[in-house]
């Protein structure tokens, strides 16, 4: 079970505002054993400009970096989590990223809350309708001076996503906030064709690898305080 994959007496943080973060998270922890401490700002850099696969990762990791670090800070400030036993800390970023017929990339972020239709709109008709896309979430977890970051990937194929399915769709309002303007846990599972990886990949927390880095952490940070 992925409950028995960390222990139950280690704090833990998440560091997100992502209610299903939580939700993911929160199903394998002891009740209390989670605490919800955001970034000190939500503003994020943009991926403009960055059409390789190398330099979105490089990205994608340091914008999880830059969460760490803020929400660290945060800890550091808070008397509630003692200094002898520091908790594992989790933050994540995922992103949406297409593939162009010459090769490179499209990054497909969160759409714009002042023109999100439009622009979700032209998403689904060049790069999502009936093709398969990426989503990759990076993952930084840390308990005191141990760090360890992994990107996880899983491909989404959508079906053909008719002119009326997607008004209906952005009829909902789902996209706002979203990457790649989708909520594949929300009512856009009705595209979904097939999908090769994880579903909390796409939901933005791979469970069994980020429960996996956290015990990791957590075993060696204990190993250097022994």
């Amino acid at each position: 079970m992925l409950a028995d994959m960390f222990p139950r007496d280690i704090p833990v943080v998440l560091g997100s505002r992502s209610p299903r973060r939580l939700e993911l998270l929160q199903a394998c922890l002891q009740p209390g054993q989670l605490q919800i401490l955001p970034p000190a700002s939500p503003d994020e850099p943009e991926f403009e400009g960055l059409k390789a696969d190398l330099q979105i990762n490089q990205h994608l990791l340091e914008i999880a970096g830059l969460k760490h670090r803020s929400v660290c800070e945060l800890v550091a400030r808070e008397s509630r989590f003692a200094a002898s036993r520091p908790p594992v800390i989790v933050v994540a970023d995922t992103t949406v990223v297409a593939g162009l017929c010459d090769g490179l990339r499209q990054v497909l972020g969160q759409p714009d809350s002042s023109a999100w239709q439009a622009e979700v709109r032209q998403w689904f008709d060049c790069w999502l309708s009936g093709r398969t896309h990426e989503v990759r979430t990076a993952v930084r977890v840390s308990c005191g001076s141990v760090v360890r970051e992994q990107i996880v990937t899983a491909a989404v194929t959508f079906t053909d996503v008719s002119s009326e399915a997607l008004a209906w769709y952005l009829s909902t309002g789902e996209s706002l906030g979203k990457a790649g303007g989708y909520a594949i846990q929300g009512l856009a599972a009705a595209f979904v064709k097939r999908l090769e990886g994880s579903l909390t990949t796409v939901i933005g927390l791979p469970l069994l690898e980020a429960l996996q880095l956290m015990r990791v952490v957590a075993e060696a940070a204990d190993a250097g305080r022994g």
